[in-house]
Protein backbone atom coordinates (compact mmCIF):
# COMPACT_ATOMS: atom_id res chain seq x y z
CA UNK A 1 0.00 0.00 0.00
CA UNK A 2 1.59 3.28 -1.01
CA UNK A 3 2.31 5.27 2.00
CA UNK A 4 0.27 8.53 2.16
CA UNK A 5 2.00 11.94 2.45
CA UNK A 6 0.41 15.27 3.67
CA UNK A 7 0.20 18.17 1.88
CA UNK A 8 -1.02 21.61 4.10
CA UNK A 9 -2.34 24.31 2.19
CA UNK A 10 -2.46 27.75 3.98
CA UNK A 11 -4.28 31.06 3.51
CA UNK A 12 -3.47 34.17 5.47
CA UNK A 13 -6.51 36.49 5.75
CA UNK A 14 -5.76 40.03 7.62
CA UNK A 15 -6.90 38.45 10.93
CA UNK A 16 -7.16 34.47 10.43
CA UNK A 17 -5.36 31.39 9.29
CA UNK A 18 -6.89 28.24 7.66
CA UNK A 19 -5.29 25.21 7.06
CA UNK A 20 -7.04 23.08 4.55
CA UNK A 21 -7.43 19.44 5.27
CA UNK A 22 -4.86 16.98 3.99
CA UNK A 23 -5.81 15.50 0.72
CA UNK A 24 -7.41 12.31 0.75
CA UNK A 25 -5.66 9.08 0.04
CA UNK A 26 -7.48 5.64 -1.96
CA UNK A 27 -5.17 2.75 -1.28
CA UNK A 28 -4.05 0.57 -4.12
CA UNK A 29 -5.68 -1.83 -5.10
CA UNK A 30 -3.46 -4.94 -5.05
CA UNK A 31 -6.26 -7.52 -5.78
CA UNK A 32 -4.78 -8.48 -9.43
CA UNK A 33 -1.26 -8.72 -8.46
CA UNK A 34 0.13 -12.44 -8.32
CA UNK A 35 1.90 -13.19 -4.67
CA UNK A 36 4.37 -15.26 -4.07
CA UNK A 37 6.15 -16.33 -0.19
CA UNK A 38 9.40 -16.04 0.36
CA UNK A 39 11.41 -18.06 2.92
CA UNK A 40 14.40 -15.99 4.11
CA UNK A 41 17.70 -17.86 5.25
CA UNK A 42 20.54 -16.79 7.63
CA UNK A 43 23.30 -14.56 6.35
CA UNK A 44 25.53 -14.82 4.79
CA UNK A 45 23.12 -17.02 2.50
CA UNK A 46 20.57 -15.40 0.54
CA UNK A 47 17.11 -16.79 -0.55
CA UNK A 48 16.46 -18.11 -3.72
CA UNK A 49 15.67 -15.03 -6.52
CA UNK A 50 15.55 -14.42 -10.05
CA UNK A 51 18.08 -11.89 -11.05
CA UNK A 52 15.55 -10.62 -13.71
CA UNK A 53 11.87 -9.78 -13.04
CA UNK A 54 9.83 -12.40 -14.58
CA UNK A 55 6.07 -10.38 -15.73
CA UNK A 56 5.16 -7.37 -14.08
CA UNK A 57 5.16 -6.33 -10.58
CA UNK A 58 3.87 -8.76 -7.38
CA UNK A 59 3.41 -8.33 -3.84
CA UNK A 60 6.65 -10.19 -2.05
CA UNK A 61 5.80 -12.07 1.38
CA UNK A 62 8.40 -12.30 3.93
CA UNK A 63 7.85 -13.04 7.76
CA UNK A 64 10.04 -11.58 10.10
CA UNK A 65 10.62 -13.16 13.93
CA UNK A 66 12.27 -10.91 16.66
CA UNK A 67 14.01 -12.85 19.22
CA UNK A 68 15.85 -11.64 22.18
CA UNK A 69 18.87 -13.75 23.03
CA UNK A 70 22.56 -13.98 24.55
CA UNK A 71 25.34 -14.87 21.72
CA UNK A 72 28.64 -15.61 22.30
CA UNK A 73 30.95 -13.54 20.34
CA UNK A 74 34.39 -14.90 20.65
CA UNK A 75 36.43 -18.06 21.64
CA UNK A 76 36.63 -16.33 25.26
CA UNK A 77 32.91 -16.81 25.90
CA UNK A 78 32.08 -13.15 25.47
CA UNK A 79 28.12 -12.62 25.43
CA UNK A 80 26.23 -10.05 24.04
CA UNK A 81 22.15 -10.14 25.21
CA UNK A 82 21.87 -9.69 21.37
CA UNK A 83 18.29 -8.15 20.00
CA UNK A 84 17.10 -10.07 16.49
CA UNK A 85 15.61 -10.52 13.51
CA UNK A 86 15.15 -14.29 13.13
CA UNK A 87 17.90 -15.53 15.09
CA UNK A 88 21.04 -13.81 13.11
CA UNK A 89 23.57 -10.57 13.19
CA UNK A 90 22.41 -9.44 11.05
CA UNK A 91 18.84 -10.07 9.85
CA UNK A 92 18.25 -12.06 6.62
CA UNK A 93 18.94 -10.34 3.30
CA UNK A 94 15.10 -9.71 1.23
CA UNK A 95 15.25 -9.62 -2.60
CA UNK A 96 13.06 -7.76 -4.38
CA UNK A 97 12.14 -6.25 -7.93
CA UNK A 98 11.92 -2.40 -8.52
CA UNK A 99 7.95 -1.73 -8.20
CA UNK A 100 7.35 -4.88 -6.44
CA UNK A 101 5.20 -4.76 -3.13
CA UNK A 102 7.25 -5.93 0.34
CA UNK A 103 4.62 -7.47 2.73
CA UNK A 104 6.55 -7.99 5.97
CA UNK A 105 4.64 -9.84 9.06
CA UNK A 106 6.70 -8.56 11.67
CA UNK A 107 6.11 -10.81 14.93
CA UNK A 108 7.64 -10.27 18.91
CA UNK A 109 7.72 -12.90 20.45
CA UNK A 110 5.87 -12.97 23.95
CA UNK A 111 8.97 -14.73 25.65
CA UNK A 112 10.73 -11.29 24.53
CA UNK A 113 10.96 -8.88 27.02
CA UNK A 114 10.98 -5.42 24.89
CA UNK A 115 9.01 -3.74 22.40
CA UNK A 116 10.08 -3.62 18.75
CA UNK A 117 9.56 -2.12 14.96
CA UNK A 118 11.01 -2.13 11.59
CA UNK A 119 12.49 1.09 9.82
CA UNK A 120 13.34 0.30 6.04
CA UNK A 121 15.63 2.75 4.33
CA UNK A 122 14.32 1.42 1.46
CA UNK A 123 10.59 3.20 2.36
CA UNK A 124 9.58 6.87 2.67
CA UNK A 125 7.52 8.20 5.46
CA UNK A 126 6.40 6.80 8.96
CA UNK A 127 9.85 6.76 10.11
CA UNK A 128 10.37 3.93 6.93
CA UNK A 129 7.21 1.90 8.14
CA UNK A 130 8.92 2.01 11.73
CA UNK A 131 5.83 4.86 13.46
CA UNK A 132 3.55 1.81 12.12
CA UNK A 133 5.25 -1.73 13.58
CA UNK A 134 5.68 -0.32 17.01
CA UNK A 135 4.99 -4.19 18.36
CA UNK A 136 5.09 -5.55 22.35
CA UNK A 137 5.86 -8.71 23.56
CA UNK A 138 3.19 -11.62 21.89
CA UNK A 139 1.70 -8.77 19.18
CA UNK A 140 2.44 -9.28 15.37
CA UNK A 141 1.95 -6.36 12.51
CA UNK A 142 1.88 -6.26 8.85
CA UNK A 143 3.45 -3.65 6.72
CA UNK A 144 3.53 -3.15 2.90
CA UNK A 145 5.23 -0.33 0.83
CA UNK A 146 6.31 -0.16 -2.96
CA UNK A 147 9.94 -0.97 -4.14
CA UNK A 148 10.23 1.98 -5.86
CA UNK A 149 14.27 2.66 -6.15
CA UNK A 150 16.94 0.02 -7.06
CA UNK A 151 19.61 -0.01 -4.82
CA UNK A 152 20.26 -2.15 -1.34
CA UNK A 153 19.45 -0.73 1.70
CA UNK A 154 19.71 -1.40 5.62
CA UNK A 155 16.20 -1.62 7.79
CA UNK A 156 16.58 -2.33 11.35
CA UNK A 157 15.15 -1.68 14.55
CA UNK A 158 14.02 1.94 15.86
CA UNK A 159 12.11 2.53 18.89
CA UNK A 160 11.59 5.76 19.86
CA UNK A 161 14.17 7.06 21.89
CA UNK A 162 16.30 3.67 22.09
CA UNK A 163 17.59 3.76 17.89
CA UNK A 164 21.54 3.26 18.75
CA UNK A 165 20.84 0.45 21.17
CA UNK A 166 18.54 -2.06 18.99
CA UNK A 167 20.65 -1.51 16.16
CA UNK A 168 24.06 -1.82 18.01
CA UNK A 169 22.69 -5.20 20.05
CA UNK A 170 22.44 -6.76 16.45
CA UNK A 171 18.76 -5.53 15.59
CA UNK A 172 19.94 -4.60 11.79
CA UNK A 173 19.52 -6.36 7.95
CA UNK A 174 19.70 -5.44 4.74
CA UNK A 175 17.26 -5.66 1.49
CA UNK A 176 18.36 -5.49 -1.89
CA UNK A 177 16.06 -4.05 -4.65
CA UNK A 178 17.24 -5.19 -8.04
CA UNK A 179 16.36 -3.67 -11.20
CA UNK A 180 13.50 -4.58 -13.18
CA UNK A 181 16.13 -6.05 -16.01
CA UNK A 182 18.85 -6.85 -14.24
CA UNK A 183 22.04 -5.61 -12.66
CA UNK A 184 24.43 -3.66 -15.18
CA UNK A 185 27.60 -2.74 -15.17
CA UNK A 186 28.37 1.17 -16.03
CA UNK A 187 28.64 0.50 -19.89
CA UNK A 188 24.93 -0.67 -19.49
CA UNK A 189 26.81 -4.10 -19.80
CA UNK A 190 24.69 -7.62 -18.16
CA UNK A 191 25.67 -8.22 -14.68
CA UNK A 192 24.91 -11.63 -13.86
CA UNK A 193 25.98 -13.71 -10.81
CA UNK A 194 26.74 -17.32 -10.22
CA UNK A 195 26.25 -16.62 -6.11
CA UNK A 196 25.54 -14.31 -3.46
CA UNK A 197 25.73 -13.97 -0.22
CA UNK A 198 25.36 -10.99 2.64
CA UNK A 199 28.26 -9.77 5.07
CA UNK A 200 26.89 -7.60 7.94
CA UNK A 201 29.34 -5.90 9.95
CA UNK A 202 28.67 -5.40 13.40
CA UNK A 203 29.62 -2.53 16.50
CA UNK A 204 29.25 -4.22 19.77
CA UNK A 205 29.35 -2.52 22.72
CA UNK A 206 30.14 -4.69 26.03
CA UNK A 207 31.10 -3.30 29.26
CA UNK A 208 34.01 -4.21 31.41
CA UNK A 209 34.02 -4.91 35.55
CA UNK A 210 36.73 -3.45 37.17
CA UNK A 211 39.28 -6.55 36.61
CA UNK A 212 38.80 -5.32 32.61
CA UNK A 213 36.79 -8.65 32.19
CA UNK A 214 34.03 -8.47 29.93
CA UNK A 215 30.87 -8.58 31.97
CA UNK A 216 27.32 -10.93 31.41
CA UNK A 217 23.96 -10.22 32.47
CA UNK A 218 20.70 -12.41 32.37
CA UNK A 219 18.44 -9.70 29.84
CA UNK A 220 19.59 -7.16 27.72
CA UNK A 221 17.30 -4.85 29.98
CA UNK A 222 19.94 -5.82 32.84
CA UNK A 223 22.95 -4.88 30.67
CA UNK A 224 21.46 -1.60 29.68
CA UNK A 225 23.03 0.98 31.85
CA UNK A 226 26.44 -0.22 31.26
CA UNK A 227 25.82 -0.89 28.05
CA UNK A 228 24.57 2.64 27.28
CA UNK A 229 27.88 4.03 28.84
CA UNK A 230 30.51 2.30 26.73
CA UNK A 231 28.39 2.93 23.76
CA UNK A 232 28.56 7.11 24.71
CA UNK A 233 32.39 6.68 24.57
CA UNK A 234 32.17 5.71 20.44
CA UNK A 235 34.67 3.19 20.79
CA UNK A 236 33.19 -0.76 20.35
CA UNK A 237 34.61 -3.73 22.27
CA UNK A 238 34.01 -5.83 19.24
CA UNK A 239 33.83 -5.31 16.03
CA UNK A 240 32.72 -8.48 13.78
CA UNK A 241 31.65 -9.70 10.47
CA UNK A 242 28.11 -11.69 10.87
CA UNK A 243 27.46 -11.53 14.30
CA UNK A 244 30.92 -13.13 15.96
CA UNK A 245 34.59 -13.51 15.68
CA UNK A 246 35.57 -16.01 13.19
CA UNK A 247 31.86 -16.42 11.64
CA UNK A 248 33.39 -15.78 8.18
CA UNK A 249 36.77 -17.90 8.57
CA UNK A 250 37.30 -21.63 8.56
CA UNK A 251 34.46 -23.98 8.07
CA UNK A 252 32.32 -21.31 7.60
CA UNK A 253 34.52 -19.06 5.23
CA UNK A 254 32.68 -18.18 1.79
CA UNK A 255 32.83 -20.80 -0.76
CA UNK A 256 33.25 -20.01 -5.07
CA UNK A 257 34.20 -22.63 -7.99
CA UNK A 258 36.99 -21.27 -10.16
CA UNK A 259 35.36 -18.99 -12.60
CA UNK A 260 32.32 -17.91 -10.85
CA UNK A 261 30.93 -14.67 -10.72
CA UNK A 262 30.14 -13.82 -7.06
CA UNK A 263 28.20 -10.73 -5.75
CA UNK A 264 29.13 -9.63 -2.08
CA UNK A 265 26.88 -7.47 -0.47
CA UNK A 266 28.26 -5.78 2.74
CA UNK A 267 26.13 -3.52 5.28
CA UNK A 268 26.73 -1.58 8.38
CA UNK A 269 23.86 -0.16 9.98
CA UNK A 270 25.63 1.23 13.02
CA UNK A 271 27.22 4.02 11.30
CA UNK A 272 25.98 7.48 9.92
CA UNK A 273 25.01 7.26 7.22
CA UNK A 274 24.50 3.89 7.38
CA UNK A 275 27.31 2.07 4.64
CA UNK A 276 26.45 -0.53 1.94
Amino acid sequence: MPEPSLRLVSTTAAHAEEHAAPAKMTPADLSALPRTKVTLVKPPFVHEHTQKAVGGPKVVEFTLTIKEQKMVLDDAGTEINAMTFDGSVPGPMMVVHQDDYVELTLINLDTNQLQHNIDFHAATGALGGGALTVVNPGEKTVLRFRATKAGVFVYHCAPPGMVPWHVTSGMNGAIMVLPRDGLKDGHGNELAYDRVYYVGEQDFYVPKDTDGKFKKYETAGDAYPDVLEVMRTLTPSHIVFNGAVGALTGDNALKAAVGEKVLIVHSQANTTPALI
